[in-house]
């Protein structure tokens, strides 16, 4: 109900009706490396699908942080998941929002509706992501866009890897990028 009615009120920064699947937050989870120290950031926690199967694939939660730009969504966060650094803010300010932590990111997944999203607002997000994800790291993304048009990356982040979900409503695209420097 909390995630439907946060659709409603803000239906761009949401960018769907429907929760993910918990078969699409385990494929996600399935593509971020276990054997790494850096910190996993989500962005967009929502409901915390992701997160939960985050944290059954073996992330330890202190190695988590979820960005979440709805109150009330990342007030649930909180009392949900009471181990992993929530942060209620805009992912247009990351750097600003992780502090030194900033630094540290090895893997990022992310739910953003970039294609929903303002042009201006979804390039200031990446150009974000751009200046925290480090050469080896991994932009773990999903979108409803099937065909695999990357519009909203710069040609120099590279798709290392996708898989199709179609047990998600509507079937999902989960995409492995990695920064070309």
């Amino acid at each position: 109900m909390l995630f439907a009615r946060e659709a409603l009120r803000n239906p761009r920064a949401i960018g769907t009706v429907f929760e993910s699947s918990t078969r699409l937050a385990r494929e996600i989870a399935q593509f971020v490396p276990l054997n790494e120290s850096g910190l996993i950031l989500e962005l967009g926690g929502g409901t915390g699908k992701v997160t939960e199967a985050l944290l059954e694939q073996g992330i330890a939660p202190e190695r988590l942080v979820s960005v979440e730009q709805s109150a009330s969504l990342a007030e649930y966060l909180h009392k949900r998941f009471p181990k992993v650094r929530i942060i209620k803010g805009d992912a247009v300010h990351l750097s600003q929002l992780l502090g030194n932590d900033s630094q540290r990111v090895s893997t990022i997944v992310s739910g953003l509706p970039f294609r929903s999203l303002p042009h201006a607002v979804g390039h200031a997000i990446i150009k974000q992501i751009e200046e925290i994800l480090p050469e080896k790291g991994l932009l773990i993304q999903f979108t409803y866009d099937l065909s695999g048009q990357t519009m909203y990356l710069p040609h120099h982040f590279k798709n290392v890897s996708h898989k199709i979900v179609w047990s998600n409503l509507p079937p999902a695209r989960v995409n492995v990028y990695q920064p070309e420097r």
